[in-house]
């Protein structure tokens, strides 16, 4: 293929992929987060999957549940109760239930001319899944994003504890 069709090529899916991605629609679960909170007495409920693929395998969550509510203006409960599965290469398929996440979204500032809204949402996740079987980490982690309009100002260093032994 000669220089002149490659380069018509790469633009056409260049202007075909901007096109697509402007009718692209994308929710929850986001990577990062903004610090709106639920509408005071509201729910928001999601069902989400998650899957990966390694030299090990394909590890996953499929579905999990999140839940978050208003519990008081300008703070959200929240919750992620996953069905978490591992399908290492050479090894049988394991179902099961993973590590819970629980949080707390607190928005502490509103947008205004001047501000952008700031909030915080310490999250934890429990190791409510077996580490054994390759379902859940096995230990405690604590994440404590702080959040603007734009995305994260910083994030400050997960800490995790392991689990006693069961």
């Amino acid at each position: 293929m000669n220089k002149r069709a490659m380069m018509t090529r790469m633009l056409v899916l260049v202007i075909v992929s901007m096109i697509l991605a402007q009718l692209a629609w994308a929710g929850p679960p986001f990577t990062t987060d903004d610090p709106e909170t639920v509408e005071y007495r509201h729910w928001e409920v999601y069902v989400a999957s998650q899957i990966e693929h390694d030299e090990n395998g394909w590890p996953g969550i499929s579905p999990h549940f999140e839940v978050n509510y208003g519990a008081i203006p300008n703070l959200q409960l929240h919750l992620i109760a996953p069905v978490s599965f591992t399908a290492p290469s050479h090894e049988a398929t394991r179902f099961g239930y993973g590590d819970t996440e629980l949080g707390v979204k607190y928005r502490f500032f509103e947008e205004t001319d001047h501000l952008p809204q700031i909030g915080v949402f310490p999250l934890i996740e429990l190791p409510t899944g077996s580490r054994e079987r390759g379902l859940g980490s096995g230990h405690t982690q604590a994440f404590l994003p702080l959040d603007d309009y734009q995305g994260s100002l910083f994030l400050l260093p997960s800490s995790s504890r392991p689990a006693p032994n069961r």
